[in-house]
């Protein structure tokens, strides 16, 4: 029997109280879904692998008619009567100014079907102009209306101020766009904030790792500094793991519970153990990373071999364990 066959085996062994009333809880229990999605800017569909600078898709200027606006506006209208203030003639330019953006048909056609609200924008064309002026191309201003279609709503000047700011602090192309199409909130946040978060964060991280961290785990600009001490503790703590490490995934992108869940499945299943570094352990541990980022089903079949059910009912019943603790 190999090592990693028997590592199976205990794995199912140490679960089996979990797995086995699986279905009771199923019927009687409604926990919810405690792993929060974080957008990816590379997840969504009609992205063109080769770059910003050309449509994926040619669309016949026909389709952009005043017939094929009025359908998009009544169809808006019905979910939406804010959608009133918009006229026909707004949306074909808006539409028009997408695709001079490089924006695809089905891009465009994505965003009013998701996030209409760059419609509404008082200040759409001026704001796109902005963005590509930054050299932001049709998938990333794609990316940002969907993920916060407000931004047209927002002062062009305060916001020309806001990614100057943002430049000078990121300083390369990479990390400029990285950081805006990975979290397109951050268009929402003064440079004040940004700052004074960024000032926090050095406490825990050295001051030249801050802005790549931000990169990586854009969210964490939104945290309060207590949850983010919370997770930094029991990653740092409890798993082990280093800072660089913990730098170089996104974990401040997911909840608390998500990071305490992967590492209690993985260490009771036998694939992870706190390295003793004065001892000369060799660390066999997976990166953070991969413990975190891969979907519950594949996170189950490469951690020991189990389904996409097993996992998901080992969460309830730890979920369940914590808070019984907490009492």
């Amino acid at each position: 029997m190999s090592f990693r066959y028997g590592r199976r085996l205990i794995g199912r062994a140490i679960l089996s109280s979990y797995l086995h009333r699986g279905c009771e809880l199923s019927h009687n229990l409604n926990l919810g879904n405690y792993l929060q999605s974080t957008y990816y800017a590379g997840s969504f569909p009609f992205q063109n692998n080769s770059g910003d600078s050309k449509p994926q898709q040619e669309v016949p200027e026909k389709k952009w008619s005043l017939e094929y606006a009025g359908g998009v506006l009544e169809k808006i209208r019905s979910k939406d009567k804010t959608f009133y203030s918009v006229s026909i003639k707004d949306v074909i330019q808006r539409i028009q100014r997408l695709e001079a953006a490089q924006l695809s048909g089905e891009q465009i056609e994505w965003l009013m079907e998701e996030s209409p609200y760059f419609l509404q924008g008082k200040n759409t064309e001026p704001i796109v102009n902005m963005l590509q002026d930054h050299g932001l191309g049709g998938r990333s201003i794609c990316v940002i209306l969907l993920s916060y279609g407000r931004v047209t709503d927002e002062d062009p000047s305060v916001l020309s101020d806001l990614l100057m700011f943002l430049r000078k602090i990121y300083k390369t192309d990479r990390k400029f766009n990285k950081a805006i199409t990975a979290c397109p909130g951050i268009l929402s946040v003064t440079p004040a904030k940004i700052t004074a978060k960024i000032n926090e964060l050095q406490e825990l991280f050295k001051s030249n790792d801050v802005l790549e961290l931000t990169v990586q785990s854009p969210d964490i600009l939104f945290e309060d500094l207590d949850t983010i001490q919370e997770k930094f503790d029991y990653v740092y703590h409890t798993m082990g793991i280093s800072q660089r490490q913990m730098m170089y995934s996104d974990m401040f992108n997911y909840p608390l519970l998500h990071i305490q869940t992967r590492h209690a499945f993985l260490d009771r299943a036998g694939f992870y153990k706190k390295i003793k570094k004065h001892k000369g352990e060799i660390n066999t541990n997976p990166l953070l990373q991969d413990i975190l980022g891969l979907s519950d089903k594949s996170f189950a079949r490469k951690y020991g071999n189990m389904s996409e059910l097993d996992y998901k009912t080992f969460s309830q019943y730890f979920a369940l364990e914590l808070e019984n603790m907490a009492k």
